[in-house]
């Protein structure tokens, strides 16, 4: 505390006078924090310290929302760097913490991290996250197993389930140095579970309220000398909080390891995914706010459909040339396929007693892309000096064919506004897409990209305390790209030529500093700045009519301290950020064609992060952490608050081993309020609550209890904003974990 107290003093002359006061508002809730971290270490003072169950490692890889400095990070750098090396911050979320915590969902996972809140919807396949006053896929870039994938309408749906999760790696600022493609705010990094050489089966049973069901099941070991293999697999499917609620989901994660040599290991992963996620997108708001004999109804026709559909196949090769150079490449094939039928834009009429159900719209993502990457690594020496080094590149080629019903130069296209219907919400009945439109979808956008990018990293160690981190990446990106015409028989006009072409050569460079006060001690300093891509969660396709250039303008510094002490059981970090983004294309507020985007010239944003995680003994795991923010949007004639990005948003919770069998802990997530048009989204608190017991080494039921004091609060916002989705309930589901 006292160390956030004496930063604020030395950095007030610097810091905007809003993030001032929304600092020294969230300091005033510190020492309620303080009472809730000091009582759990009351409790753990009373516990045995030499427990020993079936589950005994689970404590200590709960070192979620960091880890001991000294940890290597694979998303940080592409150089092996620890976490105190790399001149930014880093957290690490185990796998066993996520599914401790029936976290199905990554976001639900991810927001858990300093200063990340979801803004997830169907529309976005559920994965949109806003952190550092910055939201969206090419804001906070989405990685699996250390690699980016192109998405489209900022949409990216695999991976998506927690079950074959090994860990997820929070990288805070600027990844687009490393991955391209934007990431201002930052990355996460999904890393699945890797074949092993021991036997392991586990499976895991859950069931829970609106008839919830999950069912998870993985087997490991060696297959033949020097190969071993691995397989995961879930299904799940839910009724969901809401009326014509129903969700299913389905997972396999396949992995094939032959070490070919001492040095060389050759892998094939198989990963597939299909998802019939909930069909939600809220209800209207009267006079701003939930009218709450509404909350439980989806007002979603009842033969709406989504559907989204991924599947990888990646080949892997890790080889050690020498002692000092290493090389990983990967080949890999996405293919995707994700549908969506839905009515999902929602008003009251005059006396709020008919909602108006607007915008029936189709929509069909079909993307393809194939690529291969590479990354050579050096480590050696410069006289005295340490010296790390990497060089890679990146070779990637999409297809993309985009179906929808809104193609206006066809004759049966949706009619915007004149397409709806009229229902009764206390007498709700679902009804029919076809009671809104008779519309019908045809191929509507196709396109092709090209991508080429190199990248080097360096680390060069003066002295001992005193290191010089920097990287730098260059694409070379071509989209061709066509909106499709169509006369007036709806057979496509084959003599009218929309095509566009975009060459876009982003350049994006990061200088940093490390400064060892000892050897658990670390300070740390960043600039990153350059261009990237105007719209990297969309860069198969083209607004070439908005753009005034092709690139976006970024920048971004940032100062911080990270520390371990207690022999690694107290780790904590600091930073401070300031951000610039400028010509950024976001999708139009004011207009329902998901088509038609807008410019913003400038969006800015600042703040200050901090975590803490202390294993006090085997028996207690505690974290914290906070983020403040204050950001804002120059639209060209006015500064206005960024949509979606809270001032404050705040994580804390602990984990205890009460006995040998019985352990329990709870979670707290804090969103502040966030801005959203003239309607702001609600702060909320959310406690979840768990209690576990081990049956014996090989079996535990654990009993999971979401949303303890059933608050009722907003997850995201309508692009209309008058429209709001209601977030889950209380619910109560009991789980049995069966290891082999």
């Amino acid at each position: 505390m006292f160390n956030i107290y004496y930063k604020n003093r030395v950095l007030q002359n610097n810091l905007k006078p809003a993030l001032l006061r929304k600092l020294k508002a969230a300091l005033r809730s510190l020492p309620t924090l303080a009472i809730i971290t000091s009582s759990c270490a009351a409790i753990a003072n009373d516990a045995n310290n030499d427990m020993q169950t079936g589950f005994e490692s689970t404590v200590e890889v709960i070192h979620v929302i960091g880890n001991k400095v000294t940890s290597i990070s694979e998303s940080g750098s592409r150089l092996g760097l620890s976490l105190k090396e790399i001149p930014a911050t880093i957290d690490i979320i185990s796998g066993d913490a996520i599914r401790i915590r029936n976290d199905f969902s990554l976001l639900n996972a991810v927001t858990r991290s300093a200063g990340f809140s979801g803004a997830g919807n169907p529309g976005n396949g559920g994965t949109s996250i806003s952190a550092r006053g910055f939201t969206g896929q090419d804001a906070v870039t989405k990685l699996y197993d250390g690699n980016r994938y192109f998405t489209l309408a900022g949409t990216l749906t695999f991976p998506f389930d927690t079950w074959a999760v090994e860990r997820i790696e929070i990288l805070k600022g600027p990844a687009s140095v490393l991955y391209g493609l934007g990431g201002i705010a930052g990355a996460y990094n999904v890393i699945p579970k890797s074949p092993s050489e021991e036997f392991e089966a586990d499976i895991r049973l859950s069931v829970g309220e609106n008839n919830t069901q999950f069912l998870g099941a993985s087997v490991n070991g060696t297959l033949a000398e020097s190969v071993v293999g691995r397989a995961d697999i879930s299904v799940s499917k839910s009724d969901n909080w809401v009326s014509n609620g129903a969700s299913e989901s389905e997972m396999v994660a396949l992995a094939l390891k032959w070490q070919a040599s001492d040095n060389l290991a050759l892998t094939v992963r198989h990963d597939a995914g299909e998802q019939s996620p909930l069909r939600y997108f809220g209800i209207p708001l009267v006079d701003g706010d939930f009218n709450k004999d509404w909350v439980g109804l989806n007002f979603n026709v009842g033969d709406s459909r989504i559907n989204y559909d991924d599947r990888i196949t990646r080949l892997i090769a890790d080889w050690n040339i020498s002692d000092s150079v290493s090389l990983d490449a990967e080949l890999f094939s996405l293919d995707t396929d994700r549908y969506w039928q839905t009515a999902e834009t929602y008003s009251t009429n005059s006396d709020s007693s008919l909602i108006i159900r607007a915008d029936p719209l189709i929509i069909r993502h079909e993307l393809k892309q194939q690529g291969l990457r590479g990354n050579l690594v050096f480590n050696s020496n410069i006289g005295d000096m340490g010296w790390k080094s990497s060089v890679g590149f990146e070779l990637t080629d999409a297809s993309m064919n985009y179906t929808s019903n809104f193609n206006s130069s066809h004759p049966n296209s949706v009619d915007w506004g004149g397409d709806t219907d009229s229902v009764d919400p206390t007498n709700f009945i679902a009804g029919s897409w076809s009671d809104l439109t008779d519309s019908v979808a045809v191929l509507d956008q196709v396109s092709d990209v090209s991508q080429v990018a190199i990248f080097a990293e360096t680390q060069l160690r003066f002295t001992d305390k005193f290191a010089l981190v920097s990287g730098l990446r260059y694409d070379i990106i071509k989209t061709d790209y066509e909106r499709l015409t169509y006369n007036e028989f709806g057979v496509r006009d084959t003599t009218v030529d929309n095509s566009v072409n975009q060459n876009v050569k982003p350049l994006m460079v990061r200088l940093g500093f490390v400064y060892d006060l000892n050897q658990d001690t670390a300070l740390y300093g960043q600039v990153s700045t350059g261009d990237t891509h105007q719209n990297g969660g969309d860069i198969v396709r083209v607004r070439n009519s908005l753009r005034e250039a092709d690139t976006v303008t970024v920048k971004q510094t940032e100062i911080g301290i990270k520390q371990s002490l207690m022999e690694g059981g107290l780790t904590w970090n600091l930073a401070i950020f300031n951000i610039a983004r400028k010509n950024m294309l976001i999708d139009d507020p004011d207009n329902s064609d998901p088509t038609v985007f807008t410019l913003v010239p400038e969006q800015t944003a600042q703040g200050i992060e901090i975590g803490l995680n202390y294993i006090l003994n085997e028996s207690l795991v505690t974290y914290i952490n906070a983020a403040i923010v204050d950001s804002e949007r120059d639209t060209g004639s006015e500064f206005t608050p960024t949509p979606y990005s809270p001032d404050i948003t705040l994580n804390a919770g602990f984990f205890y081993n009460a006995t040998e069998r019985v352990r329990f802990g709870a979670d707290l997530r804090y969103v502040d309020e966030r801005p959203y048009k003239n309607t702001p989204i609600p702060s909320y608190t959310v406690w979840d609550l768990f209690l576990g017991y081990s049956i014996n080494e090989s079996a535990r039921l654990t009993v999971n209890a979401k949303n303890i004091s059933d608050e009722l609060y907003a997850t995201s916002a309508h692009w209309a904003g008058g429209q709001w989705s209601v977030g889950e309930p209380r619910t109560l589901s009991l789980t049995l974990d069966l290891n082999f």
